[in-house]
């Protein structure tokens, strides 16, 4: 009995690990505040003795989130949340609301964890992805990864065949079930083979759709015989992404021990199954989110909508709206989402006198393509302040930047104009901007601001007509 009692905890603590991994420390490459959550009305369902729930307690408070639970009521439909930044003295609260109590026993029976641990996971991960998006893209291998064979060497009859068989239904239902995350949470997917890049679209092109689900739904290609962590960082600038934002699926050790070492940031699960695979990540909240939205259902078509005018090369047809933020609320929800054009980590907290404006693109059929950019700034003795300025990673480099500067400069109305920029690992596309026009950022002696000072280079390229 003990040796099943030990191998049931052993279980249970490598998908809380799991979890720790990729939702906890992964946070923390972007947030490093204090957060205290408290969890209501659940503290009678819970064995303050559960091993699981001691072992996500010890998890969080190194990670910097302190939770308790608190309640001793019998009957719990919807779990009071209170979460409070110690480091900024903000504090919220919502409700999550227990639903589906059969997969959440299903998923408790999968990987070991009490109902309880589940309930707390879930909780936390979505306190998180209130704040962060984590991961947006999942890149597979193909062979004896989404189908059972190899292409190049059993051909394209056989692994036809393999997937029409019980072989294949594995493969089908993992197939499927990423779909509709990608159909319905934006998820981006991606192939990442090692094979003839002609003999795979050819074979993609032929497959049909009831044995292969993902055939209408992958958003990019790349096969060919050079290092995967190469090509997955390939995958990411044509994604527009940062390559931590991936979740790379491979079965073989040997590339996936690859794709560690050159791309610790990128998420590589260790798996043996694909049962197994969709257990770790649904119990991983990788792919969390607190919301169904139907901007992120759209990211993906956007997405393809920009990449075909981009390369047209002018972008005659894009309209954009300039919107002001009441409370700088579109504004923080960019600015908590952005990474790569971002001048500065300040979301909130500006000067009670800052003010907000945020950009929505329109196609020329007036087909709305989504919040683009915001910035927020205050004016103060005829120097107009930048807090912080972002844009979406789906529309760099099509003039959007130009348009944006341009637009600072009517708003200025020939005041000075300064941004705070704080330069990190991650926003080198803000880097490419200042590298791109040296003549219109001046950085100050201590390099905390930059003044901008347009020049007709940059008034020429704004591409993108106000609406």
């Amino acid at each position: 009995m003990d040796s099943i009692y030990n191998a049931s905890v052993y279980r249970a603590e490598r998908f809380i690990s799991l979890y720790a991994d990729c939702l906890l420390k992964k946070f923390r490459i972007y947030n490093t505040d204090t957060f205290v959550i408290t969890i209501a009305n659940i503290g009678c369902f819970l064995d303050k003795d559960d091993v699981n729930i001691k072992s996500l307690l010890s998890r969080f408070d190194q990670y910097d989130f302190q939770v308790s639970i608190e309640g001793e009521e019998k009957n719990v439909c919807a779990i009071e949340v209170f979460c409070n930044n110690i480091t900024k003295n903000e504090s919220y609260s919502y409700c999550y609301h227990i639903q589906d109590i059969t997969s959440i026993i299903d998923l408790s029976n999968k990987t070991e964890i009490s109902i309880g641990g589940l309930i707390i996971m879930k909780i936390v991960a979505q306190t998180i992805i209130k704040l962060k998006i984590l991961y947006k893209a999942i890149v597979f291998d193909l062979d004896n990864t989404l189908w059972f064979g190899t292409l190049a060497e059993d051909g394209k009859d056989a692994i036809t065949a393999n997937l029409e068989s019980d072989k294949g239904k594995p493969y089908i239902e993992f197939m499927n079930f990423v779909k509709i995350m990608a159909e319905e949470l934006g998820i981006y997917i991606a192939i990442c083979s090692r094979n003839d890049s002609k003999f795979v679209t050819i074979f993609l092109d032929e497959i049909g759709e009831n044995i292969f689900p993902l055939k209408n739904q992958i958003d990019c290609i790349i096969a060919n015989y050079n290092d995967k962590s190469e090509n997955i960082k390939e995958i990411a600038k044509q994604l527009s992404i940062l390559p931590e934002s991936i979740v790379f699926v491979d079965d073989n050790q040997i590339i996936r021990d690859e794709v560690r070492a050159k791309l610790p940031s990128t998420y590589v699960p260790e798996w043996q199954t694909i049962s197994e695979l969709k257990t770790q990540i649904i119990a991983g909240c990788i792919f969390e989110r607190n919301e169904l939205s139907v901007n992120s259902q759209e990211r993906r078509i956007q997405r393809k909508i920009i990449e075909t005018e981009r390369k047209k090369c002018d972008f005659p047809s894009l309209l954009i709206k300039a919107i002001d933020d009441k409370n700088n609320e579109e504004s923080q929800r960019l600015y908590s989402k952005s990474s790569q054009f971002k001048f500065s980590s300040q979301e909130n907290n500006f000067n009670e006198d800052a003010q907000s404006v945020y950009f929505e693109l329109y196609q020329e059929n007036g087909n709305n393509v989504g919040v683009c950019s915001a910035f927020t700034y205050c004016l103060v003795d005829n120097v107009f302040l930048i807090y912080n300025w972002a844009i979406s990673c789906r529309y760099f480099e099509i003039g959007l930047e130009e348009f944006v500067l341009w637009y600072i400069e009517q708003k200025a109305n020939e005041c000075q104009v300064l941004i705070k920029y704080e330069p990190t690992e991650r926003n080198n596309k803000v880097k490419e901007l200042l590298n791109k026009y040296p003549n219109v950022f001046h950085f100050n002696a201590n390099g905390e601001n930059i003044e901008i000072q347009m020049n007709d280079e940059v008034r020429n390229n704004t591409r993108i007509k106000l609406i």
